[in-house]
């Protein structure tokens, strides 16, 4: 061999030498013990970035992002036992160079050629669907993860998703004619191609902060309007916030007040201010209508002086009333719709949990006289 043939073969056997190593690998890198291997290192290190390249789903409209890679990484960290049949499924496709679909949730899958030689393997992650359940018709649901805060899409029949397996932080955000009301709620979407998820849209509202708000207004309202009303000749328009239910049944009292009225001298009334009980405050949507209850302790300094009689009559009292309200959509705001009393047992309201006091400040005695008729202070 003279010397020029020398000079050709040796680069060219070093050439050949590192496309080997090239070709070594890259198969290596293809094979789909690397895949396996990839999974294992993204849920140890709890980094959903790492396998990002690497899944694939039974849907293409499911997102595949960080949220939802955690989400899969979180459910395979806290159910060891859910991870370990994932791994002895991929193991058995390997053993048995079968990458056809299974009927497990994570399995291998070949996806196209790498560098036009090498099959390419990735993850195939079963999708599932979020039901949710329980709202009302006039419930507007939005679902998202709390990671990343972007709602899912909404399919037919009331599911969301598709979504990627795993457990998810969801921010569940329910729009109705009361407001707007966010619930977190843990769900593990796992095993299923469809996980339910209740929402109690009347539960939400009741335990609003602004709701609350709205429906304690509306109770001191009326209560404040009754001391008027009552030293006014009983005027059904000095009641300010009740239904049309309520101003009928009114009419009685008015009516009864003009036959005896010419035998009082002076009514003096004072509402001294309430204790609402929270825990008995419930929202109801029945039939297109919203309704409401709550219990207070109400109390009230009223006294009377009867006609040719010195002294005044203490006609105070303290009761436990469960108020009703109707919610009215045009004006957007409570009404009373009824109004039951009962006598307080001992000082029962000392015993409720979750209370709030409705406190009057220097509450103005309001009095009604024969000879004037009038709303004095």
């Amino acid at each position: 061999m003279n010397k020029k043939s020398l000079i050709v073969i040796v680069p060219a056997a070093i050439l050949l030498i590192v496309l080997g190593g090239v070709f070594f690998a890259v198969k290596q890198a293809a094979a789909p013990e690397k895949v396996v291997e990839t999974l294992k290192e993204a849920i140890a290190k709890d980094d959903p970035a790492i396998l990002q390249d690497v899944i694939v789903t039974d849907n293409k409209q499911a997102a595949v992002n960080k949220a939802s890679i955690q989400a899969m990484i979180a459910y395979l960290k806290e159910n060891s036992s859910s991870y370990d049949v994932i791994k002895a499924g991929l193991e058995e496709q390997i053993k048995e160079n079968d990458y056809a679909t299974t009927t497990q949730q994570i399995t291998l899958t070949e996806d196209g050629k790498k560098w036009g030689m090498f099959p390419n393997y990735k993850l195939r992650v079963k999708t599932a669907a979020i039901k949710v359940t329980g709202q009302s018709e006039a419930d507007r649901i939005s679902l998202a993860v709390n990671e990343s805060g972007k709602p899912f899409k909404k399919q037919k029949d009331g599911q969301y998703g598709p979504v990627l397996p795993g457990k998810y932080n969801l921010e569940v955000k329910v729009t109705n004619e009361l407001g707007t009301f966010l619930k977190e709620e843990e769900k593990d979407v796992w095993g299923s191609p469809e996980v339910s998820l209740v929402i109690d849209g009347n539960a939400l509202a009741s335990s609003d902060k602004g709701v609350q708000k709205e429906i304690m207004k509306a109770m001191d309202t009326f209560n404040r309007d009754i001391a008027v009303y009552q030293t006014s000749g009983f005027n059904k328009s000095k009641l300010t916030n009740v239904t049309d239910t309520i101003l009928e049944g009114s009419f009685l009292l008015e009516e009864s007040f003009e036959t005896v009225k010419d035998y009082i001298d002076e009514i003096h009334a004072q509402y001294a201010g309430a204790v609402i009980n929270l825990d008995d405050l419930a929202i109801h949507y029945f039939d297109g209508r919203w309704t409401a209850d709550v219990t207070a302790l109400v109390a009230y300094n009223n006294k009377v002086k009867y006609r040719d009689i010195k002294e005044f009559k203490d006609n105070s009292f303290r009761s436990v009333s469960t108020y009703s309200f109707f919610y009215d959509k045009k004006q957007k705001r409570w009404l009373i719709d009824d109004v039951k009393h009962r006598d307080p047992v001992g000082s029962e309201e000392e015993y409720w949990e979750n209370k709030r006091e409705m406190k009057v400040k220097n509450p103005p005695v309001l009095k009604w006289k024969r000879e004037g008729g009038g709303i004095k202070l």
